[in-house]
């Protein structure tokens, strides 16, 4: 087991965090065949692609698991779209969002994207569903960060879409639309009588769905900034980089203390662009007790009409044991991963449904 620095020794008693799990350096890796692609490869010529024998994930279509040392990003499939990586555990976070045609979904903090790529692809191109990415620190669709934009589900994708704007004859992915979902031009108020797509700068001053509460998300998906604890691979890395350089970047006190409140401003500001009878997904890949647990037991006490549901689990996954809240909270539904019970990174995930007024 590598010599931790005395304060991540310290986090992980606080925290209920076993060391032996940094022990395990043999997990599987996971990969997703691009439902999309026209020409899927074959299953054979994949593993000789990437060297090591793949196996189908029960319960995940698309899912297979395959050797931690198997490198992908050098393979042709990888290069050519047909294949992408993402961990079990993140699969399970975005089924637990009940994904449905046609819903609008929030994917709060994406990057890397694994989890934006595998909601774009359960809700396909024949719909009217859509997915916007944001990323903390990054300008990709809004310039704000991720606690404090307030832009609203795109708008012409409510049945009153033909009264709000109008877009191109093609879908993003280049094929074209059915008549029924062009959409009209109308003039906003400011003398713009073509509004363009929904990120467009002038769009976020002029759009009408800022305005009126309908126009939010079906689903957001709330995967928080975090100390990144459950990942091994990461954690381990900072033998090569240098402690000082992981307790500098992680184990800093007022960090901790400032990451809590932005997971928690997270979290509130999601649910703030829900629709009501949607779900919320709130995950992290820590193993944290206080950027999981606490999180949760201090949303639930502060909503307290929030309702936790079951998460999807995939046959035969086994689970860790929850960690008692310092909130007075029921968290027995929400679910926790880890290497030595589950054989995946360190992961936790709660799913929480906004009631209907």
């Amino acid at each position: 087991m590598p010599v931790f620095p005395a304060s991540f020794q310290k986090f992980l008693k606080e925290n209920e965090i076993d060391p032996a799990v940094y022990e395990i350096k043999d997990l599987p890796r996971y990969i997703r065949i691009n439902p999309r692609d026209q020409n899927p490869i074959d299953r054979n010529e994949l593993e000789f692609q990437l060297g090591t024998t793949l196996y189908s994930v029960s319960g995940l279509d698309g899912f297979f698991r395959l050797d931690g040392n198997a490198k992908i990003v050098g393979c042709q499939a990888y290069k050519d779209g047909k294949i992408y990586g993402i961990d079990l555990s993140s699969a399970i976070a975005v089924y637990a969002l009940d994904l449905e045609k046609g819903d609008h979904v929030l994917d709060l903090c994406c990057a890397p994207g694994a989890k934006l790529c595998m909601i774009s692809d359960l809700l396909g191109t024949d719909g009217t569903g859509t997915v916007t990415g944001y990323r903390i620190g990054r300008a990709r669709l809004f310039v704000a960060d991720g606690t404090t934009f307030g832009v609203r589900a795109p708008s012409f994708l409510d049945p009153l879409r033909q009264e709000t704007m109008r877009s191109s004859s093609r879908n993003w992915f280049g094929e074209e639309l059915s008549e029924d979902l062009t959409i009209l031009a109308v003039d906003n108020g400011s003398g713009t009588s073509i509004i363009k797509p929904f990120w467009a700068p002038k769009t976020l001053r002029t759009d009408p769905q800022k305005a009126d509460d309908k126009y939010l998300y079906d689903k957001v998906l709330v995967d928080a900034e975090c100390t990144h604890d459950g990942s091994v691979t990461h954690i381990l890395k900072y033998e090569k980089w240098g402690w000082d350089v992981f307790e500098k970047n992680f184990m800093n006190p007022d960090r901790t203390e400032s990451l809590r409140d932005l997971q928690r401003q997270l979290i509130v500001n999601g649910w703030s662009l829900l629709k009501p009878g949607g779900i919320l997904v709130y995950s992290t890949c820590s193993l944290s007790r206080q950027q999981n647990e606490d999180v949760i037991g201090w949303f639930l006490s502060k909503y307290s009409d929030a309702r936790l549901e079951e998460v999807p689990l995939t046959p035969q996954l086994r689970t860790a044991k929850i960690r008692r809240s310092q909130y007075d909270i029921d968290l027995s539904m929400t679910v926790r991963l880890d290497p030595i019970c589950s054989n995946t990174s360190g992961f936790f995930v709660a799913k929480i449904r906004k009631p209907v007024v």
